[in-house]
């Protein structure tokens, strides 16, 4: 959980005592938690103490002897001698505790106030150790932003780690700013470069690193101010905009300047006014954060937030190299750890005061705008969508591979009787992909459209799908138990009787079991000729398949059936072989893929969480998509129980056949790493959800084959008088469904 404090501070106002008019400073007092303020406060705190004053000073001017990114003259050093700079950071530390402390903060008459230190103190028994403290200190004083408020004990003490403190004005405004789906969604960075000799190599390598997670940095290296101004009207936009040489900000830190080439001289040194229309721009897109790894920044970061830039991060004073390189590594390995950028901040500074003088920790700042968003590296990115053209285009492209075997069987065969009998034999893959797989499909889709990073494991997953698939495809087209639809309405072969005897082997019949056929079924004397061949005929077949729908005597055709259905019987004669049989092979690919892939996504979420950038909606797309493959298992389990019963025999059904196989195994490996994704991925605020909408589909699932075989049989099966009503009776009734369902997950689905 995170919780938010903020402190405004006004300008000098004069209340009235027993004693005289005194100055001080009106505070405002703010707590916030997730749902919005749940406390406010208005005390008054006296100004600056001359003590204090003084030691920031001199921490000022001990710092900025040591800063080599400032743009041109150094400052008058007040300070002389050799001088201590942990001593002068603990002693600074020290009268900032004692100017806040109960002593400094006084009520409207000028008596002691001790409510502020008490509502803190009260504050601090909510917190607990996981939850994150983010302040804001909002005031317009140079002297008062320069502080390091971090270092007060009260705020320190709330976490192990202590808090990190942003600084803002007290006017600001929120800006609305609408992120576009893109097919390539990356973070965009513009990246520039200032005076070569500070040698920025090891930066030029962190920022570069970056494209590891997602980020898309554009460096430009001294640029001219042309240069500088075409890339920031770059009509994509820019989330980061960093800089890293000379810069500085006039004395009270309202003016800031950057130097891009000292090649240019004075032409290479810009006011952040200058830019002020372009930098406008920028923001309006989608720019959220300005990173300054350059000198005395406060003035760049006042003129930013004033065109209402969500977050900038800069140097209070002037900074060493050193400092600013360190800064940098450790802020990034952190953010794009998903962190907030107030626990970036916080985690790099921590690491600054393991390696360098105490002080030197205090120099970097977040100037936040209160009112914009809270921003990880994550939510950076947008959706990997198509335009809406494409995904039209696209959309299209799956409907027709949907209802190609439909179509193809009613345009084939001509007419409504052969595609009534084909779904009633063959649910599972006529009637299922136009009823369920394109719910998969898309949620499939959705889900590959919220992967940032397409990491190596997952490129290798998708080349094992692919071939998984073109395998499980030819077992499947050159398998035995072929399907009637198959074949073309004239489809016909011939086999020799010396080849009958291994074919009644294999199949476990004979002879006098296929010449015991009764004559209301099948005419067997017209399928033997005078030598004892045996002629198959589709359209014979067909016929016999419907007379026995509705005779229990079966004796010796489901033997014919197993020897009529056999590859090898056909495998000459593949000018009998239907378009319809390509039509099944499409929708036949479109199954597995479908359902292999998912292991793929699953195993993505599961070993390389931070390759996706809102794993809540990823993964409720991911449970859609295995709902929908799920759904296929009692239409197969209808095409084992009663089709291939019922044509080949009980023994002859294939219970483990074919793509039974793959499809237990995945579900197996899905259930338990889509349990694990959710556990280490989804947030705290989605899991109870994820959980019991996956579960809720696992149980769904098991009744489904439970009873899901018996309505299948009533609605589109054998039992069923006319399956294609309810057939697309059904498809009109869960589209609407289904799209109000994305509706929703697409607005109320977040990543927090």
């Amino acid at each position: 959980m995170t919780w938010k404090i903020s402190f405004k501070i006004g300008g000098r106002v004069q209340i009235n005592n027993q004693i005289n008019n005194a100055e001080v400073l009106p505070v405002t007092l703010a707590i916030y938690d997730q749902h919005g303020q749940i406390e406010e406060l208005v005390s008054f705190l006296s100004p600056l103490p001359k003590s204090l004053s003084n030691k920031f000073k001199d921490w000022q001017d001990y710092i900025g002897l040591q800063g080599d990114r400032k743009v041109v003259k150094n400052r008058e050093n007040r300070t002389s001698g050799v001088i201590n700079l942990t001593e002068l950071a603990n002693s600074l530390k020290a009268e900032l505790n004692k100017w806040l402390g109960m002593d400094g903060w006084v009520d409207e008459n000028g008596q002691p106030d001790p409510r502020v230190s008490l509502v803190l103190e009260q504050f601090r028994e909510k917190i607990t150790e996981k939850d994150e403290v983010q302040i804001i200190v909002q005031t317009e004083d140079r002297q008062l932003r320069g502080l390091p408020w971090q270092e007060w004990d009260t705020l320190a003490g709330y976490t192990s780690n202590g808090v990190e403190v942003a600084i803002s004005a007290t006017n600001f405004k929120r800006l609305t700013q609408k992120q576009t789906a893109q097919l390539k969604a990356t973070a965009r960075i513009l990246v520039v470069f200032g005076d070569e000799k500070l040698d920025f190599a090891e930066e030029i390598s962190f920022i570069k690193s970056l494209r590891r997670h997602g980020g898309d940095p554009q460096i430009l290296r001294q640029p001219t101010r042309q240069e500088l101004e075409r890339n920031l009207q770059d009509s994509q936009g820019w989330h980061i905009f960093f800089f890293a040489g000379h810069s500085e900000s006039d004395r009270n830190g309202r003016i800031g300047r950057i130097q891009i080439n000292p090649a240019d001289g004075e032409k290479g040194i810009i006011e952040i006014a200058e830019l002020k229309d372009l930098l406008t721009g920028a923001i309006e897109k989608k720019l959220q954060i300005a990173i300054f790894n350059s000198c005395d920044g406060l003035g760049l970061a006042n003129q930013l937030t004033e065109l209402s830039l969500p977050y900038c991060i800069v140097m209070r004073e002037r900074v060493e190299s050193a400092v600013a390189r360190e800064l940098l590594r450790y802020f990034l390995e952190a953010f794009v750890q998903d962190r907030s950028l107030f626990a970036a901040m916080n985690y790099a500074r921590q690491q600054l005061q393991k390696k360098f003088e105490p002080g030197k920790s205090w120099l970097p700042v977040i100037v936040a705008n209160p009112l914009a968003k809270e921003v990880t590296w994550n939510r950076l990115f947008s959706e990997r969508r198509l335009s809406w053209q494409w995904e039209m285009v696209l959309g299209l492209i799956a409907i027709a591979i949907l209802i190609c075997l439909p179509v193809g069987i009613f345009t084939e065969f001509n007419g409504r009787e052969t595609l009534t009998l084909y779904a009633q034999l063959y649910p599972h893959i006529t009637v299922y992909p136009s009823l369920f797989l394109w719910m998969s499909l898309f949620a499939a889709y959705r889900a590959h459209c919220m992967i940032r990073v397409q990491t190596r494991s997952f490129l290798i997953l998708t080349l094992v799908t692919i071939f998984i698939t073109l395998g499980a495809l030819f077992f499947e087209i050159n398998g035995d138990r072929m399907m009637f639809l198959e074949f073309n309405s004239q489809a016909m072969t011939t086999i020799k009787s010396e080849k009958l005897k291994t074919l009644y082997l294999d199949w476990g019949t004979s002879e006098s079991q296929i010449k015991s056929i009764p004559q209301e079924i099948f005419n067997i004397d017209q399928a033997f000729d005078n030598q004892g061949n045996l002629i198959i005929k589709k359209s014979a077949l067909e016929t016999a398949i419907k007379r026995l729908q509705k005779s229990n005597n079966r004796t010796g055709f489901q033997g014919l059936l197993r020897i009529a259905t056999s590859y090898q019987v056909w495998r000459q004669n593949h000018q009998y072989f239907s378009l319809s049989r390509w039509f099944y092979a499409v929708n036949f690919v479109s199954i597995v893929a479908c359902g292999v892939q998912l292991v793929a996504l699953v195993s993505n979420i599961l070993f390389a969480p931070d390759s996706i950038f809102n794993k809540n909606k990823y993964l409720t797309y991911l449970i859609i998509c295995e709902l929908g493959i799920l759904l296929w298992l009692p239409f197969q389990s209808y095409s084992i129980e009663h089709t291939k019963s019922l044509l080949f025999s009980s023994d002859f059904r294939g219970t483990l056949a074919g793509i039974n196989v793959i499809t237990y195994a995945i579900i197996a490996i899905l259930f338990f790493t889509t349990i694990s994704s959710i556990y280490k991925s989804a947030t705290k605020k989605y899991q109870p959800i994820l959980f019991s909408f996956l579960l809720g589909s696992l149980c769904f699932t098991v009744l489904s084959s439970i009873f899901g075989v018996s309505i299948i049989d009533h609605l589109f099966g054998m039992n069923s008088t006319d399956p294609l009503t309810p057939w697309f009776a059904s498809i009109v009734f869960f589209t609407p469904l289904f799209c109000l369902l994305v509706r929703w997950i697409d607005l109320r689905v977040g990543d927090d």
